[in-house]
């Protein structure tokens, strides 16, 4: 048994299904409410494996889908009675939009007092931004992220994934949940708020501790990391190595393994300290020299055998290959309609010695309409009107 199994979410977000999806892998009840003109703009988003969008079959797993226009006074009073059958509603509209149809929190807490309401927007709903637009891209770049990302002598750059997009959803999950733990104990639902920008802050934690502490605006440094060395993307004989040192311990070890001895009581070299000052003077050119007599898979099996952390670095391709993620469920196989057999990211988070039950497929749109509605007493033709009008 999952551990959401009995939870109900309604999920109104569009161009995102993070939140929903995570919910959704680990036993909720997630109702996807899509509007009857196409639905989420997801279902068409680039690259298309015949004619369906990767990225709806991977965030809208496990989810049932229901059409519904918020927009019509029938479809109004359908979400309300959805509403009241839910623990949570997850929402990412433009700050007031639910309000103005007169389906906001308040209005649905009025019907359901233990009704969550879990919302995602570019800066929150209070303060002066709050109808600014949100995109991944903005969210970097404004909360210093692309600043500090890449190497000094180019431009900022950003991350190469939606990284505040999915933390974002991830953080509002955590809340969803907590919320309706602390619902079920008092009767009270509440709303639970995560933000773009704010999710970006967030996870910069060391950048801005350390501007807090200096008063210095931390710098791109490449690969390598301003404290640690050598923590750094590393040529080779036959391309680049990432390593990881992170401790005097480790660099020991390092040391005997290379046998470079030497640097383990060299004084510019013997402590992190002194292998900062020194890293890029000239340890980085020497500890490249001394790999371009090996190959990638050389000082890897080293690496390994000494237990410190060292790898290729390889591409998607090669990630998709790697035993243990296959061992671990991480990349596993989902049979869509459309698209067939599909590679995904599996569940991140594990529960130790129970079997994993199998992820769910992605829904059509509208697979699940006559089953939702039927719990309303809702017959087929009164559903097959209600299509006809505009309403689902």
């Amino acid at each position: 048994m999952l551990p959401l199994e009995g939870i109900r979410i309604l999920d109104l977000t569009t161009l995102s299904g993070y939140c929903g999806m995570e919910l959704a892998d680990y036993g909720a009840d997630v109702i996807k409410i899509e509007t009857p003109c196409g639905g989420d703009p997801l279902r068409g988003l680039a690259p298309l494996k015949n004619g369906a969008s990767p990225h709806h079959i991977f965030r809208d797993r496990g989810k049932k889908s229901v059409t519904l226009n918020l927009w019509h006074p029938e479809g109004k009073e359908l979400f309300k009675k959805l509403a009241a059958t839910a623990d949570a509603i997850l929402e990412n509209y433009a700050p007031g939009t639910l309000e103005a149809l007169g389906l906001g929190y308040e209005d649905i807490s009025a019907i359901k007092p233990s009704i969550v309401y879990g919302r995602i927007s570019a800066y929150g709903s209070t303060g002066v931004q709050t109808n600014v637009p949100q995109a991944e891209l903005v969210a970097q770049a404004k909360s210093g992220i692309m600043h500090v990302t890449g190497f000094p002598e180019n431009a900022p750059t950003r991350i190469g994934f939606s990284i505040t997009e999915r933390y974002t959803a991830s953080f509002l999950s955590a809340g969803v949940c907590l919320a309706i733990y602390h619902a079920r104990n008092t009767g009270q639902g509440q709303i639970v708020e995560t933000s773009l920008c704010g999710s970006a802050i967030a996870i910069t934690e060391d950048k801005v501790l350390t501007y807090s502490a200096l008063h210095e605006d931390p710098m791109r440094t490449g690969n390598a990391h301003p404290q640690i060395n050598p923590y750094d993307i590393l040529k080779c004989k036959n391309g680049y190595i990432a390593l990881s040192i992170g401790s005097d311990d480790h660099w020991a070890k390092f040391c005997d393994a290379f046998d470079r001895v030497e640097w383990k009581t060299a004084e510019k070299y013997c402590s992190n300290v002194a292998r900062g000052l020194n890293y890029f003077g000239d340890l980085r050119v020497k500890i490249e020299e001394l790999f371009a007599g090996f190959t990638m898979q050389e000082i890897v099996a080293i690496c390994d055998r000494i237990l410190i952390p060292g790898t290729m670095c390889g591409t998607t391709e090669d990630a998709m290959k790697e035993p243990q993620l296959h061992e671990r469920n991480m990349i596993v196989t989902v049979e869509d309609d459309s698209a067939g057999s599909f590679e995904m990211p599996g569940r991140p988070v594990k529960f130790v010695g129970e079997a994993e039950e199998p992820l769910r497929k992605a829904p059509g749109l509208g697979e699940h309409n006559a089953e939702i509605y039927g719990t309303f007493a809702i017959d087929p033709i009164k559903l097959e009107q209600l299509k006809r009008e505009g309403v689902i």
